[in-house]
């Protein structure tokens, strides 16, 4: 397993080599210099995250990623897009074809607004559906009829491997899926009692996973910390199969270095930086402007911000607010995270993510 480990991470290092250096005096190869490491355990092709010069502000993360489940994602259009700056899109987002727009049209659907069209799921929302619509508000959605269809093929959902314990298997998204405010009241709360843990164990994980896929999804203890700076309680520990990340997570030790994040505050972390499925935009995330980080999103953790009322967040930067926004904030994408059993099966293996690479 060493050699395997070490031929692994040659093949890391050659692919750095022009962003990063490193130093490594073992001239066999028998172990990992100590400003590298793997943080967990490893399974077949699926690595924990590697991490180089984890205290660094120049940290280097690799994380191997797999698909598993899937969501609406793609919008299907008859012909040109202009809802969403060009800047904010990703190859694949949009699907030109009027053919299959009018198919799609004149489709059955069901009670969840889902249909299949040779073989391929799809689904459709208007704005009614969505958490915000708006025809004119800058870096969001533009739509120009609240009350036509928009129509959206499902495809699967990337994430990337936290952490790797023996067979269990922390994941976190590798893009935002969809947009839902931390709690829909304007009020004190917390994780255990918000609105969004709620949705992500009930609508999400009904409409992200098949029943066999379920079956592979592990309920996590979630530890509810205070928030490291106004020491606002953030709520009882909960048990969730699906989650958002906390603080301690992103940028406290031991948790953020192991998953791959710069375990500090005071830096905008390439790491921390995300972006939303046009899906997720359609329904109303918000989307960057910025030179240097244009269309990443936002995404909100469950600890709360400096009162129960206010949740922290990581902005477009990768920038981590401790004072946070309000909890009905309506334009934060989610950045889901739960646990697998690989032994179960029903994933597979997708291109890893190196922090270098994570530009905007």
């Amino acid at each position: 397993m060493k050699q395997v480990r070490w031929l692994y991470t040659i093949l890391i290092l050659a692919s750095l080599l022009l962003s990063v250096s490193c130093t490594n005096d073992d001239d066999e190869g028998e172990v990992l210099s100590p400003t590298e490491r793997y943080t967990g355990d490893s399974y077949g092709e699926l690595y924990s995250p590697w991490v180089l010069n984890e205290q660094s502000r120049n940290h280097v993360t690799r994380w191997s990623c797999l698909y598993f489940g899937s969501y609406p994602t793609n919008e299907v259009v008859s012909g040109s897009f202009e809802a969403v700056d060009s800047y904010a899109l990703a190859e694949g987002d949009v699907i030109s074809d009027a053919a299959l727009y009018a198919q799609l049209e004149q489709a059955e659907w069901d009670a969840a607004d889902d249909t299949e069209v040779n073989g391929q799921r799809y689904h459709r929302l208007k704005g009614s559906g969505a958490v915000t619509a708006s025809v004119g508000r800058e870096q969001h959605y533009k739509w120009a009829d609240t009350d036509v269809y928009h129509y959206f093929a499902y495809a699967p959902i990337k994430w990337r491997v936290l952490k790797i314990e023996g067979t269990k298997a922390l994941l976190l998204a590798d893009r935002m899926p969809d947009t839902f405010p931390f709690n829909t009241i304007d009020a004190a709360t917390d994780w255990s009692r918000c609105s969004l843990r709620q949705w992500l164990n009930v609508e999400f994980l009904s409409n992200a996973f098949s029943s066999a896929e379920r079956e592979a999804i592990l309920e996590t203890e979630v530890k509810n910390t205070p928030n490291e700076y106004y020491g606002t309680e953030s709520g009882p520990d909960t048990y969730d199969r699906v989650f958002i990340l906390s603080g301690k997570e992103v940028f406290a030790l031991p948790l953020a270095a192991d998953y791959g994040f710069y375990p500090f505050n005071g830096l905008d972390d390439p790491a921390r930086r995300f972006r939303s499925t046009l899906y997720a935009k359609c329904r109303g995330a918000w989307w960057s402007p910025v030179e240097g980080y244009q269309g990443n999103s936002f995404w909100m953790m469950r600890t709360s911000g400096y009162t129960n009322a206010t949740v922290t967040y990581i902005c477009d930067f990768g920038y981590i607010y401790n004072r946070g926004t309000s909890v009905t904030c309506d334009d934060a994408a989610v950045l889901p995270a739960m646990a697998i059993d690989l032994s179960r099966g029903h994933w597979t293996v997708a291109s890893s993510v190196v922090s270098t690479d994570i530009v905007q």
